[in-house]
């Protein structure tokens, strides 16, 4: 076979060179294909999943924010309802306290007292009648009997020196004549000057306070009343129960204050007049005891 002439492909060489053509056509075309689909995959499809992933994850955490507020919202309720239950109850306990106390005054002074005395003029009771330099002093004056001190940060004890009582109501009249308190002395020893007594001021306080002798005295109880009749010339009635430890406070028959302390069990009864910073003068009529 002569030889083709030189730059002539045989029809072998150019059917072989049309195939391997066409084959690098193909993979160009998938080249091309694939890399429109890595582009898609890259640029279209994955942010689409990372979108959708990145939303359902910011609806969990809706959900659960919503979730931890309504419950915060349902505590916070329940809390609140508590408190204005704690408030209910409590006011209730308090008022059938006070209910109580109101009735054990009714029940305690019920029928003839132990002791009466109208205070006009010495009686069995046998109280205090003397005088101290200065002018004051216990004295029967006017038909009451009259407590006076006239020495600043000092009182005047008037005891009835016949009586002596554990259990009982002890109730009197008292009228702030002029200056700054007076009150009633109960479970008193008068020989050590140790006792209790329970005082009302002009100003509207009143206190508990216990005498351990002439020279010291606590206060167990202190504070104001709107019951108390303040100012000059004023009359007030005071009333304490006691009865063991106990110690329930009346002014003009209604309950003020209560306390325990048995530091003193019984003793004499008597009355007083307290100079805090001007001459005081305290007329008393009308003493009370029932036992109990």
């Amino acid at each position: 076979m002569s030889p083709f002439p030189p730059g002539t492909l045989s029809a072998t060489e150019r059917s072989i060179s049309k195939k391997a053509s066409t084959l690098l056509l193909v993979l160009a075309l998938l080249l091309i294909s694939g890399g429109f689909g890595l582009m898609y995959y890259a640029a279209i499809a994955r942010p689409g999943q990372l979108r959708a992933g990145a939303t359902a994850t910011a609806q969990v955490l809706l959900n659960l924010t919503a979730t931890v507020n309504t419950q915060a919202t349902s505590v916070a309720q329940t809390y609140a309802r508590a408190t204005v239950t704690a408030a209910t109850q409590a006011t209730t306990q308090a008022q059938a306290t006070v209910t109580a106390l109101q009735n054990l005054y009714a029940t305690s002074t019920k029928g003839t007292p132990a002791f009466f005395s109208p205070l006009s003029s010495q009686d069995a009771g046998n109280w205090d009648v003397y005088n101290t330099v200065g002018g004051s002093g216990c004295a029967f004056v006017g038909g009451a009997l009259h407590s006076s001190i006239n020495q600043k940060s000092f009182y005047v004890p008037c005891f009835a020196h016949a009586t002596h009582f554990t259990n009982f109501v002890l109730d009197a009249e008292m009228t702030i004549v002029k200056g700054d308190q007076g009150g009633l002395i109960f479970r008193a020893n008068d020989a050590i000057s140790h006792f209790y007594s329970f005082r009302v001021s002009s100003d509207g306080m009143y206190s508990l306070y216990l005498s351990k002798d002439d020279h010291h005295s606590t206060p167990l109880l202190y504070d104001t009343s709107s019951l108390i009749k303040t100012g000059s010339g004023t009359t007030n009635r005071l009333t304490v129960i006691a009865k063991g430890s106990n110690m329930y406070l009346y002014i003009n028959k209604q309950y003020v204050s209560s306390l325990n302390d048995a530091t003193c069990i019984s003793g004499e009864i008597g009355v007083f007049a307290g100079d805090n910073n001007n001459a005081t003068d305290v007329a008393f009529n009308n003493v009370r005891v029932w036992t109990i």
